[in-house]
């Protein structure tokens, strides 16, 4: 709630707060609300439980005007370094915002959701993404391997995200990368794979198969990142 609030990127358009909440969170909350000029108002914590529909609230919600997507072509003219996330076939709201919660973390260049049916930027994902979903560039595909190839044309290096890859640790990241991951369940798609310059994995204890999506993500991303430190700076 308050990342969203000192967020620019991030249009909040009314904050409910449960009656009685109280506390050094409420106090910083209100003080957000009121230099941001959004509206709000005090509502029975049975009216937030409905606005809420089941995601944990701690007491606060907020309306936020959606998110528009960017372009998915003109992240591939962002100048190097850039890594930018590919999701092939996701459709879990939670690790859409983890991802992008990661991706803002990181600087990344932006976040590419491939598929017919994307989960939506609001809800469950910007719960997740704690504030963070106007900071990511978020594009949608219709096939991560159309967009790998448009990639590859660009200069990007496009990898893939699997148990069986080279370990990430030893492998030559480039500056300019295009990383595919496949949903938990099905992984990456046929049309994605045949696009890839190569597999990459995380060294796992023995007896591991795999991690959480976004926990994947997240230490995929940082070990590019540790090689190609520069972020930008914020004025």
């Amino acid at each position: 709630m308050l990342a969203a609030l000192e967020a620019p990127a991030c249009r909040v358009e009314v904050v409910w707060l449960a009656a009685g909440v109280g506390g050094s969170r409420a106090q910083q909350v209100l003080a957000a609300t009121r230099r941001r000029g959004v509206r709000y108002s005090s509502v029975p914590r049975r009216q937030l439980d409905e606005v809420a529909a089941g995601v944990a609230h701690n007491g606060f919600a907020a309306r936020t005007a959606p998110a528009p997507l960017a372009d998915a072509g003109e992240l591939l003219g962002l100048p190097s370094p850039t890594c930018l996330l590919g999701l092939d076939g996701l459709e879990d709201s939670r690790n859409l915002g983890a991802v992008i919660r990661v991706a803002a973390g990181l600087a990344l260049g932006g976040v590419i959701v491939a598929g017919p049916h994307p989960p939506p930027l609001g809800g469950a994902a910007a719960k997740v993404a704690a504030g963070q979903v106007g900071r990511v560039r978020v594009a949608h595909v219709g096939s991560l391997g159309d967009f790998a190839r448009a990639a590859k044309a660009e200069g990007f290096w496009v990898l893939g995200a699997a148990p069986e890859g080279d370990d990430v640790t030893r492998f030559n990241l480039p500056d300019r990368l295009l990383l595919c991951l496949g949903a938990e369940a099905s992984g990456l798609r046929a049309k994605t794979r045949t696009a890839l310059d190569g597999v990459v994995a995380i060294p796992l204890a023995p007896g591991v198969e795999s991690l959480n999506l976004s926990v994947a993500t997240g230490i995929l991303v940082w070990e590019w990142r540790r090689r190609h430190p520069s972020l930008p700076v914020e004025s």
